[in-house]
């Protein structure tokens, strides 16, 4: 039979552990509740994508998706010899994709010069030539610097 001091100590240790554990529990579930608290949008805002030259380069293969923030996707993609970022989710509450060779906006097949864009930029970081898309949710537009 076990002494009531190691009885005791035993005792002691469960308590411990299980308020250590009952802790941390509550501290992840404020922080998932702090996270998660409704009532804020995510701001999205001016994003240096790259180097010009390698941005260039990888759009010679054809647009591609970038993710940007939460609600801020876009693609990439050249038009007129431009870098140009189109956005995903559309005036006409559609997402864009890209089929092949076209567009796809919900059943239509919009032209190139239709479609939504956020603000294209060339700036020098250093030395330097970087792309920089302005996410900005009122900086939609249809014309580009890049």
């Amino acid at each position: 039979m076990a002494s009531s001091r190691a009885r005791s100590s035993d005792i002691k240790l469960i308590v411990s552990a299980t308020l250590a554990v009952v802790l941390a529990g509550l501290f992840i579930a404020g922080a998932i509740l702090v996270g998660t608290r409704g009532g804020r949008t995510v701001a999205c805002g001016p994003l240096n994508i790259g180097s010009a030259t390698d941005i260039r380069h990888r759009l010679e293969q054809g647009p591609f998706f970038q993710p940007g923030a939460i609600n801020c996707g876009y693609w990439l993609a050249i038009a007129n010899g431009n870098i140009v970022a189109y956005k995903v989710d559309q005036p006409e509450n559609c997402p864009l994709q890209r089929k092949r060779d076209h567009w796809k906006c919900g059943s239509r097949t919009p032209d190139d010069t239709d479609l939504a864009q956020y603000p294209v930029s060339i700036r020098s970081v250093g030395q330097t030539d970087s792309v920089f898309v302005d996410l900005t949710p009122s900086s939609t537009t249809g014309e580009t610097t890049g």
